[in-house]
């Protein structure tokens, strides 16, 4: 446990997932005692959260409220044991609500469009597996939905509601004005720049032609993203709290560097597409990245890059004998 302020206090919860391993929630006390995001729910994470909180005098059946930045399963899963073990109520976006209520519907709907889905027997396979994993997550119910410029009143904290599109579509993040804290979810963290693209359930949900169709007025996330975290450097800022990694105490220049990685990874692709008369997604992401080209993951990550420089009108893309190809437009 971490105490950034006297009612403020960060547990660590593990995750079983490789490129995030660990996850911070946050314990805010006030009249109405609240938690952001509640882990996977499984075993070890909920005993953690009881632990931590016993060292400060609490328990579970003290949490009145739980706010979800995003619908991503270990921001949520941890609603339903929590609210059984006292009478803790939900918030979320209006967005990210109808995924919580309804994760096992949004998986199996997932899994069906995956049959017909364009793509190697082997990424199938690891999507599926993947999504059974997704199905043991408890579902729970949103009592509250919420959209940008809300307040959520905690009886001693009143937290701003900003919609952060692009790592989630559902995604918020959470202003206290007062105390000039932003608790940024997956949208802002400690190392790095968070994932941005096509994850398993994007890849899963969209044809390839879809990707590559310039006439789809649709917003790309890595534009919703930079959009976003350009709205945050407009707040007055002490703080951030992120879901994974510590406190970032110099938050103007952590968002600066966000926006620079992102647009310089970008110049990256373009400086490899300059090289290549036509080249495709998975020998372009394994240059621009250094990774292997068998590399889906970072394949996921390229198609954000991509897709925006194609809306944008730098580049273009087609599909051929299933596979994807890029090319340079030569101003």
């Amino acid at each position: 446990m971490r105490r950034i302020l006297d009612d403020i206090h960060m547990f660590t919860l593990r995750l079983p997932f490789p490129a995030t391993p660990e996850l911070s929630v946050y314990y805010l006390e006030g009249g109405e005692p609240a938690l952001i995001d509640t882990g996977l729910g499984d075993l070890g994470s909920m005993n953690i959260i009881s632990s931590e909180l016993h060292e400060i005098g609490r328990s579970l059946e003290d949490i009145a409220v739980i706010i979800n930045t995003h619908e991503h399963i270990e921001h949520f899963g941890g609603n339903k044991k929590i609210k059984d073990a006292s009478k803790a109520y939900a918030i979320a976006s209006h967005k990210a609500a109808p995924i919580i209520e309804n994760y096992h519907q949004h998986i199996l709907d997932i899994k069906r469009n995956l049959v017909n889905a364009e793509f190697e027997f082997e990424l199938k396979d690891m999507i599926n597996r993947y999504m059974d994993f997704q199905l043991l997550i408890d579902e729970s119910k949103v009592e509250k939905k919420v959209g940008e410029g809300d307040i959520i009143n905690l009886g001693g904290y009143n937290l701003l509601v900003i919609e952060c599109a692009g790592h989630a579509l559902g995604h918020i993040c959470l202003y206290d004005e007062d105390r000039k804290i932003l608790f940024t979810g997956d949208h802002v963290i400690a190392t790095g720049t968070t994932f941005v693209g096509y994850g398993w359930r994007e890849l899963a949900t969209r044809k390839m032609v879809d990707i590559v169709d310039v006439s789809n007025d649709k917003p790309d996330n890595m534009s919703l993203y930079l959009e976003s975290l350009e709205k945050l450097q407009a707040l007055d800022l002490k703080l951030i709290l992120p879901a994974h990694g510590p406190p970032i105490t110099d938050p103007y220049r952590k968002l600066r560097e966000d926006i620079g990685r992102k647009m310089n990874r970008e110049r990256v692709f373009l400086e490899v597409l300059k090289r290549h008369q036509e080249i495709a997604l998975e020998d372009l992401t394994a240059e621009a990245y250094n990774v292997n080209a068998g590399n889906y993951l970072m394949q996921g990550a390229a198609l954000g890059y991509l897709e925006r420089l194609i809306k944008l009108g730098k580049i273009t893309a087609k599909l051929k004998d299933n596979k994807l190809y890029f090319k340079i437009i030569n101003l």
